[in-house]
């Protein structure tokens, strides 16, 4: 179902325009009225319409009609004084609420009102509450189909305003008090507040108004990338509470179905385990429709009520945002529904994807078959058992997802209607540290590659910057994801943290720009800006230096009273994260190299100790070729990080050790050894 445009082309010669009546609507329902109508889920129990010619300027048909309640039998007291409803015409009617819809549509047909006979048939509201927050909501929740003129309409209130350019049209009284119209004297509420529209109507036609610009209700939820970079209205962004687990973004926008979200806009939550948990973030286009978003607190999914909280635009970009090229350029396919599998041996190939969904008596293709397919992975590589694919239209979807549960060899395959930001997110956890640091403690000794000197920039050519205050569980990637579009400018394996003396991280971070200008722009547009990180922020400090300021810093890890000044220390990449100290005494013979290309010069007080060689002794642990058992060697665990946007980090086998300088402290008192 797709919106109708409100004309048709004209043509050069002929005058084609569609002809304009307007249809002044109003809903009543069992529960409260006015500005908090449809704010407690009750059900409609009348329908009024009045057509008028907005061209003639007069009134061409009222139609009245009693909707039977499905879920009540009896009004309360409140209802029938407040909208002054005759129990007895609401029970007795023999139409529901579709069976309503439908009439109302037989009788445009009858007398020629209908679009199909070219006719331009727009709604007029009072306000938006009437289609927006009623009538939408319970057609949704009811499946009834509402025919394309229902999403479409002039808000009453707001075309006052712009007619006579004033605030004074909170409510038809008063709308009727500023064009010095006298008020009716129905008793009838509906027919008393149908009659006010009318007269308003009629007066700004009279005054020239045109209604020209008619709101559209959103029909379907589509889908958009959001990036963590983007720029986010903190007051459009709510929290749904209580899903069910199988709810999908399509069942959440069907949950506040009348309101409009943004492209991409549902991003459904996901437990430390991967799992949706009844949860999802919510970014609606404006602050208004938040706020109705919010009045459907404990409204309904079937039998379970759902809660609605206010939530911000950080926390819609730490769900829905990301960063990643491979799953970006996956989300720009050609596709219209995307397919979570989970649960995929973890040597599964593409192939055995395809193959998986393409046996059987009814196949469905996959978008751009094998590189269509898209694995997810943690940092080393390992496949995490999920993959997602895309099919281009809802009947595919439906028969992918009949494989729910069918084997690939021995294990059987999850499959899930899946989201943009879903994407996004599993993406993410999976390159969380935190979560990779399990797959790391199985590994009695880290990777201990250390980067050559050459490859840090020297002088005093200034296309480095310096990243202050950084948190100290922060990484390389959220650094990456804090810069932006200022990442694309690293150079390769330009990403230097630093770390203490204690092989602590020290908050600071060193980065190589391959320009001047790419460090001065990096600096002036993230300086001062906040990071967010694990649910709080910070503001960064982000400056432009030279490659000597960088080494000045990166030389002096370790302080003067542990390492004599004088000491040649090698230019050496610090690590992602740190590992612990490991005394030297302890470490096995193959995780030392063959040679130290490093010379300790002879400082004041201290023994000639020759380390321009060192080997293992069988025969004394204790001196290891003339290094003390106390000397404390740091195991630098390096995340090699290439030129964007590939980031997948490099290890060395377990117990492989990288020909380069190692960083000794000798701890102890001057002249001890």
């Amino acid at each position: 179902m797709t919106s109708p445009s409100s004309s048709s082309s004209m043509g050069p010669n002929a005058n084609t325009e569609k002809k304009q009546y307007l249809c002044l609507f109003h809903a009543i329902t069992s529960g409260l009225s006015d500005d908090n109508l449809g704010s407690d889920e009750q059900e409609i129990i009348e329908l009024i319409y009045l057509i008028i010619d907005s061209e003639e300027k007069k009134t061409l048909a009222l139609y009245r009609q009693y909707v039977r309640p499905f879920y009540i039998n009896v009004l309360s007291n409140e209802c029938k004084e407040s909208n002054e409803v005759d129990e007895t015409l609401v029970f007795s009617s023999e139409l529901n609420l579709d069976g309503a819809v439908r009439k109302f549509d037989t009788f445009l047909h009858d007398k020629n009102f209908h679009p199909d006979s070219g006719i331009d048939l727009i709604f007029v509201c009072e306000n938006c509450l009437h289609l927006r927050q009623c009538l939408h909501p319970e057609s949704a929740k009811k499946s009834i189909s509402l025919p394309n003129y229902y999403w479409k309409y002039f808000d009453l209130r707001l075309e006052f305003q712009r007619m006579y350019k004033t605030s004074a049209s909170s409510n038809l009284i008063s709308m009727c008090e500023t064009l010095n119209l006298s008020p009716i004297s129905d008793d009838d509420y509906c027919m008393r507040h149908i009659k006010l529209m009318e007269m308003i109507v009629h007066q700004m036609l009279n005054d020239g108004h045109h209604f020209e610009t008619p709101e559209s209700i959103m029909i379907n939820l589509q889908q958009g990338l959001c990036s963590i970079e983007d720029n986010i209205e903190e007051s459009t962004v709510v929290r749904a509470r209580g899903l069910p687990w199988q709810c999908t973004d399509q069942d959440v926008a069907k949950f506040f179905r009348g309101l409009d979200i943004e492209k991409g806009g549902v991003a459904l939550c996901l437990s430390s385990q991967g799992r949706r948990n009844g949860e999802a973030l919510v970014r609606f286009t404006t602050i208004e429709h938040r706020e109705f978003a919010l009045r459907r607190h404990k409204h309904h999914i079937g039998h379970r009520y759902i809660e609605v909280y206010k939530a911000s635009g950080r926390d819609f970009l730490n769900i829905a945002g990301g960063s990643n090229s491979e799953a970006q350029a996956f989300l720009q396919r050609d596709g219209q529904v995307i397919i979570r599998m989970r649960g995929l041996p973890f040597d599964a190939t593409a192939k055995d994807v395809i193959e998986f969904f393409t046996r059987g008596d009814i196949p469905t293709h996959v978008v751009d078959g094998e590189d269509g397919v898209l694995f997810v992975h943690y940092p080393d590589g390992r496949s995490t058992g999920d993959a997602f694919v895309m099919v281009k239209t809802e009947n595919e979807a439906s028969q992918a997802l009949l494989k729910h549960k069918e084997t690939m060899g021995v294990r059987y395959i999850e499959l899930f209607r899946s989201t943009t930001a879903e994407v996004q997110q599993v993406f993410r956890r999976s390159q969380d540290p935190k979560n990779f640091q399990t797959s790391l403690k199985d590994i009695p000794f880290a990777p201990l590659p250390i980067l050559p000197p050459e490859m840090l920039t020297t002088g005093n050519k200034r296309d480095c910057i310096r990243v202050r205050n950084l948190p100290i569980e922060c990484g390389i990637e959220q650094i990456l994801e804090f810069l932006g579009i200022h990442s694309q400018h690293i150079v390769a394996q330009g990403v230097h943290m630093v770390y203490n003396a204690h092989g602590q991280p020290s908050g600071e971070a060193f980065i190589q720009m391959d320009s001047e200008g790419s460090s001065f722009n990096a600096a002036s547009h993230k300086n001062n800006k906040y990071m967010f990180f694990n649910g709080k922020k910070r503001y960064l400090e982000v400056l432009q230096c030279s490659g000597e300021d960088m080494n000045h810093i990166l030389l002096g890890l370790v302080p003067s009273n542990l390492i004599p000044t004088n000491i040649q220390r090698p230019n050496i990449y610090s690590s992602h994260r740190a590992a612990p100290l490991v005394p030297i005494s302890t470490l096995p013979q193959q995780m030392l190299p063959p040679t130290m290309p490093i010379s300790l010069s002879q400082p004041s007080g201290i023994p000639n100790i020759p380390l321009t060689s060192v080997h293992p002794n069988n025969s004394s642990a204790a001196t290891m070729n003339g290094l003390h058992p106390n000397a404390t060697y740091y195991p630098m665990q390096v995340f090699y990080y290439p030129a964007p946007s590939i980031s997948p980090p490099i290890y060395l086998q377990t117990g492989q050790m990288h020909p380069a300088p190692m960083t000794l402290v000798l701890r102890g008192e001057t002249g001890q050894y």
